[in-house]
């Protein structure tokens, strides 16, 4: 790999590899919820039927538009409503650990996905000493993700890095998959 290759990973990473691991399991139709400058929503095109990016940076959105025109990026903020599609799955890679109306974008993503659908989350641990940030409004244990999730979300399961069971309650990041049952 080459040493621009490499910096960039690294910069990414884990996103990159959730992205990676996601695009594996995911088909349909796919929100990217928090693009930023659309790596990730790239990703997921793999093999997904369609992938809408969506941020709220308008220079973000320039940048991924510009960077991958087969993909299309809107600007919407979660907190503000349901996506303007219904999709199958809906992903937010370290993203609601920045947002203040954590429970209404909890909402508005449930009320985004069909029935069936699965909404797919990571986020920084807050009892892990890896990946601090000044910048998030909040961070989350397991116990207070799960709490949040199922406001909404019935089936919820929370797994850490590299798609494994929690088994510590310390494994950074938290990563949820949240199912949409079928009768809504």
């Amino acid at each position: 790999m080459s040493f621009l290759a490499n910096r960039l990973k690294y910069v990414l990473s884990p996103q990159a590899d959730i992205y990676k691991q996601m695009s594996e399991m995911i088909s349909g139709y796919v929100a990217d919820v928090g693009c930023g400058l659309g790596f990730g929503s790239n990703m997921l095109l793999w093999k997904a039927r369609m992938v809408c990016g969506y941020d709220v940076d308008t220079n973000c959105l320039d940048f991924a538009r510009w960077c991958f025109p087969s993909i299309k990026f809107l600007k919407h903020d979660i907190t503000t409503g349901p996506l303007p599609y219904i999709y199958d799955y809906i992903v937010l890679i370290d993203v609601i650990e920045h947002i203040e109306q954590d429970e209404l974008a909890v909402k508005n993503v449930f009320g985004s996905l069909k029935p069936g659908g699965t909404a797919i989350l990571s986020t920084p641990n807050r009892l892990s000493r890896y990946r601090k940030s000044e910048n998030h409004i909040r961070e989350y244990t397991p116990v207070e993700l799960e709490k949040l999730l199922r406001t909404n979300f019935n089936d919820v399961k929370l797994m850490c890095y590299g798609w494994a069971p929690i088994k510590t309650g310390y494994e950074s990041p938290i990563i949820a998959l949240c199912r949409r049952n079928n009768n809504g």
